[in-house]
């Protein structure tokens, strides 16, 4: 009968074991399969929970409102401060220097008028004595030159017959006039460049700065050009003194400012200056009182107020989402890539799903504890209790990577203790202290606890979080240059030390509810089974103690195999203590708890092979009673795959008569299903070695090597191992593991002197307890 066939039969029976195995987990345990669901639910969930935010409940006093309690800036932030950017616009504006425009083609330009002029002064008389002018009381010069001429000055000229010596006289005089700068108003010169002025040379086109004492010879036109201009007239000789003052008028008349302040440029350059001042900002760093109890709200605390309420809409800004929500997707697709390295398809699915419902669990446990933190902060007094950022080093860090460990194992511990730690830095506005303070006590708290494998071990681990917490504190204190009240110091210190005992109890908490939530076993758990006063195995002990011994064996043998390939040895150990319960019922039918007759002599063999069978059904039912978990549940169920009973399929075939009904083969294998692990299928070969080995008569090493051998061929050849993903190479190393255990255990001692244990003793020869009692008589 081929396997296929024999196998149809039991099929029913396996699907009612697989379904007892699936009942806790139902719906919840299908939507665990569906890790898109959950990346969708962890992008959107942490993005919200990421988001920064200011202080709920920030009170919306006016001004002149009398506080009523401490209000704490819950953060860092920067808030628009129009009075001090006008300030520093005004300070701009004054320092931008005046600019004054010199043009000094001014003197060529009169010095050319005045040639002009006396050239045709020279013309005009020499006209008049040859008799053309006939004697006119005015000359054409007036219009002919853009000079302001009077007629006290054309006579003069005549006077001077315009000659050359006058014309050069008052060239001299303008040349050395407009040696200096004349300006319209020198004392507005003064008041404007009391730090220098800009002058700008129109004829070069460059300009340069010029302090104001270079400026201290600058000629007032309005006060000082007139007394410049008498002193260099009387320093002529060919300007007689009766024509000074005719002269002085002239000269007066046309001399205009050579420096000139350019009151549009420099309007100009001051908006510019003005322009270019960046808004201030009143910068408020966390933990800053911003007003005080009992206080008067000034009309800029209020402002502050105000904005502050405003920014926390606008850190719900689309920008902010967008950048949070990829960066969860980047570690959401992180994940995805590095578990696919080192688990199956379906171990996957489901390990994605827990990591992305344990990011959004933390996450969420971090932001209950940064608005714990600014709550207390904010109706605490003191600058030292007021202050959010102490109470923050007591966050719950190490919470999610001592979790994960105990779940999923150390490498994705380390990693999710990475995820926190940038995730905690958003949280908190992106501070650098908080990624680095988050991730040291993340890892420490993985490393620590993988050391650990019970609840009360976790006390040592809190303590070593602790003090990891506070020199990571230390050092970031040093970084920052110690900064803030000695108080608050002390306060951060308390809560840093206080941070591991907190994430502890949070993950001791968390693991029993994360443990039913997701189905897994963790060490702690399995540790917990392993004690051996647990009330099912206490009751296997009184009830069924040969079965009690052989899963004492089996566990030696399973978790030595364990360890070669490495395996999870305290799994199999606790599953081999447990994977034979069921026979506690009906311990009689099963040969190791035998002492009279054996009640198999007297029932039919498919009888037998019911009640064998029944073994793992009641198991099942006992330990769903029990509360045990899912993997010693399967332990249960797959211990002997669907392999035959010899022993009772031969003795059916010996007592039917072949010819008139045919022996089953299905109705003779157990039900199943098959291990679909390394523990487990090496559980069922211990199991069948350390059954085998008892039926070995003066075991010696080759028979115990040939029995192990012949144990893993037949259960190769029966398709017990191949959903076991066991290697070749692993049944090599797990066949020298059992060899090692049995020799051991069934090493050769020496004969006791004097005692022959192996002599059939006398049924006339006294006990042992007769011999006793004679001995105390005859002493007595």
């Amino acid at each position: 009968m081929s396997r296929t066939a024999s196998t149809r039969g039991v099929r029913p029976a396996l699907n009612r074991i697989q379904r007892g195995l699936e009942e806790r987990r139902g719906w919840w345990g299908r939507l665990l399969e569906q890790p898109l669901l959950w990346a969708a639910v962890v992008v959107v969930g942490c993005t919200w929970l990421l988001l920064p935010r200011s202080a709920a409940n920030l009170p919306t006093w006016a001004s002149g409102d009398v506080a009523t309690f401490d209000v704490v800036v819950p953060r860092d932030m920067s808030l628009p401060d129009e009075a001090a950017t006008e300030a520093v616009r005004e300070e701009a504006r004054a320092e931008v220097l005046p600019v004054y425009d010199f043009e000094p083609r001014l003197r060529v330009e009169l010095s050319d008028g005045v040639h002009e002029l006396f050239t045709t002064c020279r013309t005009y008389l020499a006209e008049e004595e040859g008799g053309d002018r006939g004697g006119e009381a005015m000359p054409p010069v007036a219009e002919l030159t853009e000079l302001q001429v009077d007629e006290a000055v054309f006579r003069v000229f005549r006077s001077a017959e315009c000659s050359d010596d006058l014309e050069i006289a008052v060239v001299d005089v303008i040349a050395q006039v407009y040696r200096a700068l004349i300006v319209d108003d020198a004392r507005e010169l003064e008041r404007r460049g009391e730090q220098g002025v800009t002058l700008r040379n129109l004829a070069s086109g460059t300009e340069r700065v010029v302090p104001l004492e270079e400026l201290s010879s600058v000629i007032d036109l309005r006060s000082g050009l007139e007394l410049a201009l008498r002193a260099r007239l009387l320093e002529q000789d060919a300007v007689a003194r009766r024509w000074i003052k005719p002269m002085l008028e002239f000269l007066d008349a046309n001399l205009v400012p050579n420096l000139v302040l350019n009151r549009a440029e420099t309007a100009q350059r001051v908006q510019r200056a003005a322009d270019r001042v960046a808004p201030r900002s009143q910068v408020l760093q966390r933990g800053q009182i911003l007003i005080r109890r009992g206080d008067t709200v000034t009309p800029r605390v209020a402002q502050t107020l105000r904005v502050m309420s405003e920014r926390q809409e606008e850190l719900t800004f689309y920008s902010t989402s967008l950048g949070i929500g990829l960066l969860v997707v980047l570690m959401a697709f992180g994940w995805w890539r590095i578990l696919a390295r080192f688990t199956g398809e379906a171990e996957r699915r489901h390990h994605l799903s827990m990591i992305f419902l344990l990011m959004l669990l933390f996450v969420a446990l971090t932001r209950l504890g940064l608005y714990l933190a600014e709550a207390v902060a904010l109706h605490s007094q003191g600058p030292a209790m007021s202050d959010v950022e102490s109470y923050l080093w007591a966050l719950p860090h190490a919470a999610g990577p001592v979790t994960v460990l105990l779940l999923l194992g150390v490498q994705p511990a380390i990693l999710f203790a990475l995820c926190q730690a940038l995730a905690a830095g958003l949280m908190l506005g992106g501070d650098f202290s908080v990624v680095v303070y988050s991730l040291t006590s993340g890892l420490v708290g993985a490393l620590a606890a993988q050391q650990f494998k019970d609840r009360t071990g976790f006390t040592r681990v809190g303590v070593v979080v602790g003090v990891a917490n506070l020199l990571a504190l230390l050092v970031l204190e040093l970084y920052r240059g110690l900064p803030g009240l000695l108080e608050a110091k002390v306060l951060s210190a308390v809560c840093a030390l206080a941070g591991g005992p907190l994430s502890i109890g949070a993950a001791t908490f968390a693991l029993p509810l994360l443990e039913g939530l997701f189905g897994i076993t963790t060490d702690i758990r399995l540790l917990e089974l392993s004690n051996q006063n647990q009330p099912l195995l206490k009751r296997l002990s009184l009830e069924a103690p040969g079965t009690y011994q052989h899963s004492l064996s089996v566990g030696n043998l399973a978790e030595a195999g364990s360890e070669a390939v490495g395996a999870n040895s305290l799994r199999i150990r606790v599953c081999a203590y447990y994977h034979d319960v069921g026979k506690m019922l009906k311990p009689e039918y099963f040969v190791e708890n035998q002492r009279g007759p054996n009640p198999h002599d007297v029932v039919s063999p498919s009888m037998s092979a019911l009640v064998i069978q029944s073994h793992i059904k009641e198991g099942l039912e006992l330990a769903r009673k029990a509360k045990l978990p899912i993997a010693v549940r399967e332990a249960i169920a797959t211990h002997h795959g669907t392999k035959l009973m010899q022993f009772f399929y031969k003795r059916a075939q010996e007592r039917i008569d072949p010819e008139m009904e045919q022996v089953r083969e299905s109705d003779y294998r157990y039900p199943g299903p098959k291990p679909r692990s390394k523990e487990l299928g090496i559980l069922l070969l211990a199991d069948t070695v350390e059954a085998a080995a008892r039926t070995l008569e003066n075991p010696s090493p080759t028979k115990i090597q040939n029995m192990i051998a012949r144990i893993f061929t037949d259960s190769l050849e029966d398709g017990q191992l191949d959903h076991t993903e066991l290697t070749f190479s692993e049944l090599d190393k797990i066949a020298s593991a059992f060899m090692w255990v049995l020799t051991n255990m069934y090493h050769h001692r020496i004969d006791y002197p004097g005692f022959d244990f192996n002599r059939r003793q006398d049924r006339r020869e006294p006990s042992p307890v007769q011999l006793g009692t004679k001995a105390l008589a005859a002493s007595g």
